[in-house]
């Protein structure tokens, strides 16, 4: 029996060390480093560290954020689960934690709620604080009913800069106009204070009275603040041309809405406060996460911009180095990842590695890449 009993056990370790998988070592800008698998996840969507190195997700279909340990190991309950509608680009797609997270517990999501018969879905950022591993008093802090029955185009993604402003963004629901048109939501990135009574528009936003930071964007997915903690570098995802990289200016427009993009026109439109993109793509790639790299782990990256790509056929994750001024790009440098992609979001961990969402037909997965 206890022959049996140790035959067994062996042929379990001996499966399990089979089905293993190596952490693959790449070299990129000068910078050796490992890839691997850091946790299987359900449709994981956007990443966010905690101070005490804990990783938060989002999953897409459940509605569910998910809390990855320090250490690896994935928390057995959701930290947040909210009823979603996750038809194509809807469902729980943002998370952010407060700047003052370790003493308030307060969670930023955003996530599409199912609709009705007479009511049409709506992407709401909810506020929720975290006790002891559980969401709790969620508070809707802002709402944006979809319109008609767009699938697409919801935007979603909230950050904090250094001033504690929030910053989100929010796609043009599928309407063109919508980008252009600074008395509406959608096609925008939109800057608040965050305030006892909820959220205002922030005092020095460019537009009195409004919301709206930057304009004229079609969906825009993801960005980053850069190093100085002012400039922000974005990603915008075109129609049947120009995906692009930009620098978000304050009070300054990005052309969708304009017929300007793909070499269009722009009547009718003040073309004073246009910005050309850093980079654009044609055909589409669907650039997606955005990171500016500012960790002492990988030295020769520190400014780096890393962008995450969607679309099968085109190297997943790449780095881009930019002028002295970082108002133009000097190179795009191809990161390899061997089997691994990262194909929604990127997020830097405290240990200086890049940690990426990906979905596949397994699943999905959140991949860890460390500078050695």
């Amino acid at each position: 029996m206890r022959r049996s009993i140790a035959l067994l056990v062996l042929l379990m370790l001996t499966v399990a060390l089979a089905g293993a998988q190596p952490a693959q070592t790449f070299t990129a800008g000068g910078v050796t480093y490992t890839v691997d698998k850091y946790v299987t996840a359900n449709y994981p969507v956007k990443l966010a560290f905690a101070p005490d190195g804990r990783l938060f997700y989002t999953e897409k279909n459940t509605g569910s954020v998910r809390v990855v340990s320090a250490d690896g190991v994935l928390q057995p309950e959701p930290v947040i689960t909210l009823p979603v509608d996750g038809l194509a680009e809807r469902g729980m797609l943002g998370i952010a934690l407060d700047p003052d997270y370790a003493e308030n517990g307060h969670i930023w999501v955003v996530h599409t709620t199912p609709g009705t018969v007479r009511d049409y879905p709506a992407n709401q950022l909810v506020r929720f604080t975290e006790e002891n591993g559980v969401g709790r008093d969620p508070e809707v802090m802002f709402s944006v009913p979809l319109e008609g029955r767009s699938l697409i185009h919801n935007g979603g993604h909230v950050a904090f800069d250094r001033e504690g402003r929030l910053y989100l963004t929010v796609g043009d629901y599928e309407n063109p106009a919508n980008a252009q048109n600074l008395d509406v939501i959608p096609g925008k990135i939109h800057r608040f204070d965050v305030t006892d009574a909820g959220l205002v528009p922030a005092a020095d936003n460019p537009f009195e009275g409004s919301s709206v930071y930057a304009y004229g964007l079609r969906n825009p997915w993801d960005f980053d603040f850069d190093l100085d903690g002012t400039g922000i570098f974005a990603t915008e995802n075109g129609d049947h041309c120009d995906d692009e990289i930009n620098r978000i200016l304050r009070g300054f427009h990005y052309g969708h809405g304009a017929d300007y993009r793909c070499g269009g026109t722009a009547a009718g439109v003040d073309m004073t406060y246009y910005v050309a993109p850093l980079l654009s793509f044609t055909p589409t790639e669907a650039p997606t996460g955005i990171l500016v790299y500012h960790h002492d782990a990988a030295p020769d990256w520190i400014g780096k911009l890393f962008f995450c790509v969607w679309n099968d056929g085109y190297p997943s994750l790449r780095m881009i180095t930019l002028d002295d001024d970082r108002r133009a790009v000097e190179s795009v440098t191809e990161v390899p990842l061997g089997e691994a992609r990262c194909r929604i979001d990127i997020a830097q961990g405290p240990d200086g590695g890049l940690y990426m969402s990906s979905v596949d037909s397994d699943g999905g997965a959140i991949w860890r890449l460390v500078p050695q």
